[in-house]
């Protein structure tokens, strides 16, 4: 499926990762512009930028991109290469609308988006599609594992930052694994009911363990 008109063009290299040059832009306007709306939640929303000076702003911006990288953009380059793997095409495409709804929300304190999603095309079993859907909340699952641990480890703003962490990729595998379309979770579910039971109480152990950390 496609969600524009131009065709995708993909580097020679079969089953293997390959970009192109319009996939790597819309990468990178997607993560610009969800780690900016980010870093205006983490400021407060729209009454929180009047006393958030340059400096301090620009170490949030700082922090969200790299929570956006270690969460919304691993998540999506996962599904594109095992998509790829299993000898598909596959290329993230931005959604503006979704990214402009991003920075309004954020005005008002919250961060909700559709910043996009990788398009799959190729002759894909259901199996191959149920093991590409569980790549991207696997992912975040692992990170938010992995940042759990780190936490009792740090202190002061690395702290913040792993707590961040872990509960971002814990909510966004969670919110990914319900089972409604075209969500990961109804593809995962279709496919294998035992994996996708497991992942869920996973993901609710782990968000449930931040907290309590």
């Amino acid at each position: 499926m496609r969600g524009y008109d131009d065709p995708i063009v993909v580097n020679p290299g079969f089953k293997k990762p390959v970009f192109s040059r319009t996939e790597i832009r819309e990468i990178v306007g997607a993560v610009t512009l969800l780690s900016v709306a980010m870093a205006i939640v983490l400021s407060g929303g729209l009454p929180g930028l009047y006393g958030t000076g340059p400096a301090m702003f620009l170490m949030l911006l700082a922090i969200s991109a790299i929570l956006i990288v270690f969460s919304f953009l691993l998540h999506e380059l996962a599904h594109k290469f095992v998509a790829q793997k299993y000898g598909a095409r596959a290329e993230f495409r931005m959604y503006p609308g979704g990214l402009m709804l991003a920075i309004v929300m954020s005005l008002f304190g919250f961060l909700f988006a559709a910043p996009g999603a990788v398009y799959i095309e190729g002759r894909i079993t259901e199996e191959m599609n149920g093991r590409i859907s569980m790549s991207g909340p696997l992912t975040n699952l692992l990170l938010a594992t992995c940042a759990v641990v780190f936490v009792p480890f740090t202190d002061g703003i690395l702290s913040d930052v792993a707590f961040m962490m872990a509960y971002f990729n814990a909510f966004l595998a969670l919110f990914n694994m319900l089972p409604v379309p075209p969500l990961d979770g109804s593809k995962i579910f279709r496919w294998n009911k035992i994996a996708y039971v497991v992942m869920f109480g996973w993901g609710i152990a782990v968000l449930a363990l931040a907290f309590l950390i």
